[in-house]
Order: structure tokens, then C-alpha cells, then sequence
């Protein structure tokens, strides 16, 4: 199931980003166009280090196959949500985040990662939690109120960039785009 993993991996990665670019033309607003550039950086970016963790921890069971479909669901419904509301797009991320949270429990589970693989699987057991929880919070926030669109995205861009700078410090391993 390992080599088929990662040829799904591959494929739909490529699937979301190629279809994500037919909704280029639908954006209106500009924090739209913005959260557009950062979450197609950031689908590159979690491909990245998704891939490479594929390999070490390659699906076990048929279920397993299914988490990773649902993560290329959540990955998908990212991009297609900048068209969207900015709640509708929090709430896009929370669940690629919370999916992740469960592929990376089942990672631990199943192989008990050890020295850097097991600090880089709790790294981001932390991370992917706290990060659905304060994202939550910004969702919750801009369903009652009419702040700006555009400054609750780059509320989130940058709580987002901080979070991977600090993931990257704790398993010191910096990586960026």
C-alpha cells in the first residue's frame, strides 16, 4: 500500500492544485486573492513534508487509505473555499488540520516513531491542535462581527507562518517554501 499511497499522494496533490487555478477568475474580493496565493503555498508546502512522511509511515489498513482520501478531500475543499466566506475558509482549514491530527495519531500508534521522527510527529500532534483551536476562534469571531475580511486573513497568515516557523524550530528543521 505504500507505493500506491504515494502515487495517490502525487496525483491528487496535482489534481487540487491544477483545478484550484479555475477558480482564480471567480475571486472578487481582495483578501480573497490574497488567502488564494497563501493557501496554494501552503498545499505546496504540506505536500512537502507530507510526502517524505508517507514513506516512513506508509498506510497499514484500508482505513488508513480512507484518512488520506479525506485529507485530498480537505485539501481540495481549501482552495475551492477562498471563493467563499472568510468562516466557510477557517472552517475549510480546521478540518485539513483535524484530519491531520488523526493521520499523525495513527502514525504514532502504528509505528511509535522515535528521536527526530517521533519529536517531528509530537511537534505537530501540538500544532495541528492548537492551531484548529485558535482558528476556531477566529472563525467563531468573524461570524458576529464585520471586521475587515482582509485583516482576519492576515490575522491568520501570520499566526499560520509563526506556527510553521515554530513546528520547523522544535524538530530543528527549519523548512520554507
Amino acid at each position: 500500500m505504500k507505493n500506491f499511497s504515494l502515487k495517490f499522494l502525487d496525483i491528487m496533490i496535482g489534481l487540487v492544485l491544477g483545478l484550484g487555478f479555475q477558480w482564480w477568475p471567480d475571486l472578487i474580493e481582495p483578501w480573497q486573492f490574497v488567502v488564494f496565493v497563501f493557501v496554494y503555498l501552503d498545499i505546496i508546502d504540506y505536500w512537502i513534508d507530507y510526502g517524505p512522511s508517507l514513506k516512513k509511515f506508509p498506510p497499514k489498513f484500508e482505513l488508513d487509505i480512507f484518512l488520506d482520501v479525506g485529507i485530498m478531500f480537505a485539501l481540495f475543499l481549501y482552495i475551492y473555499s477562498t471563493q467563499l466566506t472568510v468562516a466557510y475558509f477557517l472552517s475549510a482549514f480546521i478540518l485539513l488540520r483535524a484530519l491531520d491530527f488523526f493521520w499523525l495519531l495513527r502514525s504514532k500508534y502504528e509505528y511509535h516513531p522515535v528521536g527526530i521522527e517521533g519529536k517531528y510527529v509530537n511537534t505537530w500532534l501540538r500544532i495541528d491542535a492548537f492551531e484548529c483551536f485558535f482558528v476556531g476562534g477566529i472563525a467563531w469571531w468573524s461570524t458576529f462581527t464585520t471586521f475587515n475580511p482582509l485583516i482576519m486573513v492576515i490575522i491568520f497568515i501570520a499566526f499560520r507562518i509563526i506556527m510553521r516557523f515554530i513546528a520547523s524550530l522544535t524538530y530543528k528543521k527549519v523548512s520554507f517554501i
